[in-house]
């Protein structure tokens, strides 16, 4: 007979009795079951829920142990609650996670488990239960609320690293410090493929007598899309000691420090980052800096000093930074007393660190600072230090710094648990997230794991797929480079990696990694073939030959090994036997561009020009992004309308004097290509030297002759040659001897004293003139002040080229129509649908200019009109921000900007050339 336990007598047993039948008896399912019901009615349904387990196990009836279960989990689930309010949430996370083992979390059970797991910082499980609570959506539950919030607030302040500066009587200075902030993160959010990328800056004032204060709340109300953190002290307190409040303020895992005088110069963030970011084991990086007036002036030992002393070219890893113990602030050190010298010391005995040589940090002389006091020292001739006394104060600090390292440590190893427990919990989140073609979603995921758990590899190269699928190639990147970093035997992080720097035109720098990832996985023919493609561009043709035999033996049909075969054989000289290669590549794979990019540079040197034409154009319907075959199509077609390009002179004889651009024509097209030559051939004339060139459209339009690539050059990419810097007046020439590779989309102000220069190479040629006279005319016939918009569609659409909706343009005409005397819109598109929406203004577009087309520079009518625009409003892209440097009589210059959703002014010559 059944009572309301499912086994056993009517009657309820003595508690006991059932203890007394258990002690003879501990298999006695009956006795278990009267306990555990005693046990319930007492408030105790935890223990009641373990007995019912036991007697399920013996006993075996699913039915009843659900049944018994049901009416007990709300006992025990209101015990486990009383356990939060004194804070006993790991022994509540204990109970909750046995009875999820058994009993399917949902409901309360889940809100509960939920809940303790958010608390506990396992973020990843929480997210992960919220499917279960079984509410309308996850924002209808307090849990859901609390994760949303914290996922919020990482998203907004996620940053990338946290800018300290101390401030004292700096109210002339601070602002052009805080605007070389700015730069640096543009150029960083360019660099990186971090579009959305931060950082914190925080001013500590150390109660300047002048209007500091006053200049940065100007500042910060100027910049609010800048998080910016004022800290007032009341008193004067020291540069180490405001440094340190500054670090308590700090945000995201990178500090870098700036004193209110000097300037960070555009690359340092991306460098010292990066660095950081593709080597774990480093806890800080050190750059070199350059010394106002006197810096090639400064002996080696006096650059070392100051360079391995100096704060502000200093990227540490926060948590690093705290291992230190910050800035000494003991009696001995305040006020500013060698406090960044007992400093630098505590990194060299806790961390491990690295200096390289690029300068990214202007240290500015100014009156009675410390380069203005020492600069007599410094270019003396006599060591650092030399007849002074020693000062027993830095054994003291080392001593402190000791003392704080373990007491820092304790805690460490918890932290490092629950954040790869949720870590693991969101990358398996972000796999279900790509299964579906979420790719945004698992991006999101995978970008907050990474700032969770930065040291877990697998995260980072989940992070680097991603970014591949949404066309994000330099966060791509840099996430295998720290894959790589971190786990230096993981072959298929350093296969991508090297894939990537092969696509950005640097074989040299993939070698090494695609040489690893072989030896790591021989049977890997793809990384054969990408070891064979890298060794055939960097000229070791006998290697190549070998490993491209071997992958076509494997797959002799894989038209991208026979296309690059093709490539092999013409380098070889064997064009007939290169041509068979391409057309069977193309035969197998129709559609593949590498395979007619093959056939039609073999016609072109076997002179059947004709048909290397109609090759090339079908290469780029193939992919139409892609500058090589643009610029060997519109090369051929302005050939055959103006006949060849002016002879190229002749190339230095000493490599010191040359410097080259031989990826010019394939990366980027015309726009950028104009930004690549213009950058570099202010750079040689600067320094004297010779400026050689690929065979591009330029050739043609600007009349150039300038040398093409002698024998191959040492590789240098746009951020290690630092052209723009290198303009400066003093500046030396460490880029030459180099082949330069980039696409220079930073911020142009570097270039602005020399813009009339830089017009003039592409604004005095002949022919560009005669054509330019007649869609300036054409353009003046129809309206007194032309307003020019460039609507950029066709292939935008991706990582940094997004589309600006026409509507904003709409919005801004309307604005400003009415007030301008007999205006005419003329419109440069490659999307002639965009046109509609601005249709009330009867815009002119290069159809309608009715002028003879020019094969090869159809878009030359186009870019043109921008040039000689009144008003000139461009879209987010190389080619129409180029004509706004050419253009120099436009009277306002409007860009989209997608955090106001709307035309903002920008300067053309202080700007940089993409947003984010």
């Amino acid at each position: 007979m059944r009572d309301e336990i499912g086994m056993g007598t009517a009657m309820r047993m003595n508690p006991v009795e059932c203890r007394r039948l258990l002690a003879n008896e501990p298999t006695d399912v009956i006795a278990l079951q009267h306990l555990a019901a005693d046990l319930r009615d007492a408030g105790d349904g935890l223990r009641a829920i373990r007995l019912f387990r036991r007697a399920y196990r013996l006993h075996g009836n699913t039915d009843i142990f659900l049944q018994q279960t049901d009416s007990t989990l709300h006992i025990a689930l209101n015990q486990i609650s009383s356990l939060l309010d004194p804070g006993r949430f790991d022994e509540a996370a204990k109970h909750l996670e046995w009875l999820a083992t058994f009993i399917p979390p949902t409901g309360h059970l889940a809100r509960l488990l939920a809940t303790v797991w958010c608390i506990l910082g396992r973020d990843g499980d929480a997210i992960a239960m919220l499917p279960n609570i079984g509410a309308g959506s996850p924002s209808d539950t307090g849990v859901g609320v609390a994760l949303a919030a914290l996922d919020t607030h990482r998203r907004h302040y996620g940053v990338i690293g946290t800018v300290v500066i101390p401030a004292f009587k700096a109210a002339g200075t601070i602002g052009e410090s805080l605007d070389s902030i700015q730069k640096t993160l543009g150029h960083y959010r360019f660099a990186s493929g971090r579009e959305d990328a931060q950082v914190h800056i925080v001013v500590v004032d150390d109660c300047s007598p002048d209007d500091t204060v006053d200049v940065v709340r100007a500042w910060g109300r100027a910049h609010p899309e800048q998080s910016l953190s004022l800290i007032a002290n009341s008193q004067n307190r020291g540069a180490g000691r405001a440094r340190n409040a500054g670090v308590a303020a700090a945000m995201g895992p990178y500090l870098w420090f700036l004193d209110a005088d000097d300037l960070f110069l555009e690359r340092h963030f991306h460098v010292t980052a990066s660095m950081l970011d593709a080597n774990p084991q480093w806890d800080y990086v050190r750059t070199d800096m350059v010394f106002d007036r006197i810096d090639d002036q400064v002996s080696a030992s006096w650059r070392e000093a100051s360079v391995r002393t100096y704060p502000c070219n200093l990227c540490i890893r926060r948590e690093a930074h705290a291992r230190t113990g910050g800035f000494p602030e003991e009696t001995p050190f305040w006020p500013a007393t060698a406090d960044d010298v007992a400093y630098s010391r505590a990194i060299s005995l806790a961390l491990q660190g690295v200096k390289i040589g690029l300068k990214t940090v202007f240290y500015r002389m100014s009156p009675g600072n410390v380069l203005d006091r020492m600069q007599a020292e410094m270019v003396s001739g006599r060591e650092p230090g030399e007849g002074a006394e020693v000062d027993s104060r830095f054994m003291a600090i080392e001593i402190l710094i000791r003392r704080r390292l373990q007491a820092l440590a304790a805690t460490q190893e918890v932290r490092e648990q629950d954040r790869a427990r949720t870590a693991r919990t969101l990358i398996s989140m972000a796999a279900a997230r790509t299964a579906v073609g979420d790719h945004a979603g698992a991006h999101a995921l995978l970008r907050q794991t990474t700032d969770i758990d930065p040291g877990l590899f697998t995260a980072w190269f989940e992070l680097g797929m991603t970014s591949l699928r949404l066309s994000r190639r330099a966060e791509a990147k840099s996430a295998f480079a720290r894959a790589s970093g971190l786990r230096p035997h993981l072959a298929p992080a350093r296969v991508n990696l090297g894939l990537l720097m092969l696509e950005d035109g640097d074989a040299t720098a993939a070698l090494p990694h695609l040489r690893r990832a072989l030896e790591l996985a021989p049977g890997n023919i793809n990384a054969r073939f990408l070891l064979a493609r890298a060794q055939r561009r960097s000229g070791q043709l006998p290697e190549a030959e070998d490993n491209l035999r071997q992958v076509i033996a494997a797959s002799p049909a894989k038209a991208e090994y026979l296309a690059e075969w093709s490539g092999l054989l013409l380098q070889k000289g064997d064009g007939p036997a290169a041509l068979t290669a391409a057309e069977q590549a193309a035969e197998h794979a129709p559609d593949l561009y590498d395979a007619h990019a093959a056939r039609a540079a073999v016609l072109e040197a076997l002179d059947r020009k004709p048909e290397a034409l109609s090759t090339w154009e079908r290469a780029i319907t193939c992919n139409a992004g892609f500058g090589e075959a643009f610029t060997r199509r519109a090369m051929l077609l302005l050939e055959r309308q103006w006949g060849p390009a002016p002879a190229p002179r002749a190339r230095a004889t000493e490599t010191t004097r040359r410097l080259a651009v031989t990826r010019l024509g394939s990366n980027g097209r015309f726009g950028n290509q104009i930004l690549q030559y213009g950058v570099a051939r202010l750079y040689a004339e600067h320094h004297g030297l010779t400026l050689e060139t690929a065979p591009w459209a330029g050739r043609h339009l600007f009349d150039l002759d300038d040398p093409l690539p002698g024998p191959p050059l040492p590789r240098l990419s746009e951020d290690e040659a630092a052209l723009a810097v290198g303009l400066a007046a003093k500046a030396k020439p460490t880029a030459a001897g180099h082949d330069i590779d980039g696409y220079f989309c930073g911020d142009t102000s570097p270039l602005a004293p020399h813009a009339d220069r830089f017009r003039r190479f592409f604004t005095h040629a002949p022919r560009w003139r005669d054509r330019f006279d007649q869609v300036q005319a054409r353009l003046r016939q129809a309206g007194d002040t032309i307003v020019c918009l460039h609507l950029r569609r066709g292939d935008f659409g991706w990582g940094p080229f997004w589309i600006a909706p026409e509507a904003w343009y709409l919005d801004w005409l309307q604005g400003i129509w009415t007030d301008l005397p007999n205006p005419v819109l003329y419109v440069a598109t490659d999307d002639p649908g965009s046109v509609t929406a601005l249709a009330r203004f009867r815009p002119l577009t290069a159809a309608r200019l009715d002028l003879p087309p020019i094969d090869g520079a159809t878009f030359l009518d186009d870019f043109q009109a921008l040039c000689a625009a009144d008003i000139l409003a461009i879209s987010n892209s190389t080619f129409s921000f180029t004509a706004s440097l050419l253009n120099d009589r436009a009277r306002q210059f409007m860009r989209p900007d997608r955090g106001h959703q709307e035309l903002k002014p920008y300067r053309p010559w202080a700007s940089p050339v993409l947003l984010a």
